[in-house]
């Protein structure tokens, strides 16, 4: 797909704390990964060796991770990943307006690209899609715009709510579109994946921003509706979007799930990493691991059931970590019983200590704290 180029919005959306420093895009997940990593390698799995990341605020940690885009085959002369850094003159206080606003920062990079058709995507989603299929159903429905979609009937409004809904009619053409709405009138919730011309994207970047328009779905895409053919790409496999600190703790305990943990992790279609090259895990005598995924570089005296465990983290003796996702290096001290908690990086709770949380609301911890 040498004709089909990328982009990547990585938006500034808040899940405190574990995002006071890093953009979601650059969460880790399923312990040895980050969010950026499914989208970015569905991208190279497809051909695409263009791709565009438009960053906005605490973007260190994710131009860290990515770099060169050398895991995806992306550290090209010419072309490759590019870090697009912030419209400077669309930032309010500094936070853009609206996803248009980012687009726009991006136009220079899209118009010295000589690729037909564009990938437009978030940087917070989880899931394995063969955007090879998308493109060529996009082409063979002669469609202006597609639109991915997951069916989520039989969801409760809370949850259809967190996402763009559409509708759509007997021809699979959107004829209506609503952004997060209260009152869901669809369970076809997009999942912010669109493929159209480049051309076409910069001339509705272009006309957004002549406009004052700063939304790409609702200042955008929904007054196109009746001038364009914008249909649906149902696609039946896992995804989910992250942009709570429940949707994150969910997506992550997805993996420990067999049949999810082989469908996102496609052997047909890999999810390329950063590699850090660490000693295999210690495992004590009296140490215990059930139903987890550990990563490398670990030492575990305790007992893990049910988690998820970042690179180099220490679980002392006596200590019982349960329905948890314990960042890169943290220190869980003698005795302490941990239960629906979400430590990010460098976090040390002494010995004795009791945190517990709920499902829904698992208890977040900052970065480097001690407890």
């Amino acid at each position: 797909m040498r004709d089909t180029m990328g982009i990547i919005v990585a938006n500034n959306d808040k899940i405190p704390p574990i995002t006071d420093i890093r953009a979601i895009s650059a969460l880790p997940i399923a312990g040895s990964y980050r969010i950026i990593d499914f989208v970015l390698s569905n991208m190279a799995n497809a051909g695409i060796t263009n791709v565009g990341l438009i960053t906005e605020a605490n973007y260190s940690s994710l131009m860290d991770h990515v770099k060169s885009g050398s895991p995806w085959d992306l550290d090209r002369n010419n072309q490759g990943l590019n870090i697009v850094p912030p419209n400077l003159d669309a930032l309010d206080y500094g936070k853009s307006r609206g996803n248009l606003d980012m687009l726009a920062g991006a136009r220079s990079f899209m118009n010295k690209s000589n690729q037909t058709y564009v990938i437009l995507s978030l940087g917070n989603a989880v899931y394995n899609i063969d955007f090879e299929d998308v493109v060529e159903k996009h082409i063979e429905n002669q469609s202006d715009i597609t639109v991915v979609y997951k069916d989520m009937t039989g969801a409760e409004e809370s949850d259809l709510s967190r996402f763009t809904l559409i509708n759509l009619d007997e021809n699979n053409r959107v004829v209506d579109i609503e952004a997060k709405p209260q009152y869901p009138n669809s369970s076809y919730a997009s999942l912010e994946i669109y493929v159209m011309e480049k051309a076409l994207l910069e001339g509705i970047i272009d006309e957004g921003i002549s406009r004052g328009d700063h939304d790409f779905i609702k200042d955008s895409l929904s007054k196109k509706l009746q001038g364009m053919i914008i249909t649906g790409y149902k696609f039946d496999g896992y995804c989910d979007i992250i942009d709570s600190l429940k949707s994150y703790f969910e997506n992550n305990m997805v993996f420990l799930d067999k049949e999810h943990r082989a469908e996102l992790f496609n052997l047909e279609n890999p999810v390329y990493t950063k590699n850090k090259d660490l000693s295999p895990t210690v495992y004590g005598h009296d140490a215990v691991a059930e139903n987890s995924l550990v990563s490398n570089g670990c030492v575990i005296e305790g007992t893990v059931i049910n988690s998820i465990i970042s690179r180099g983290v220490v679980i002392k003796k006596g200590a019982v970590v349960k329905n948890s996702i314990i960042m890169q290096d943290s220190v869980i001290g003698e005795n302490v019983n941990l239960d629906y908690v979400v430590f990010d990086k460098e976090v040390t709770i002494d010995k004795d200590k009791t945190l517990i949380g709920q499902r829904s609301y698992p208890v977040p911890i900052a970065k480097g704290a001690k407890v």
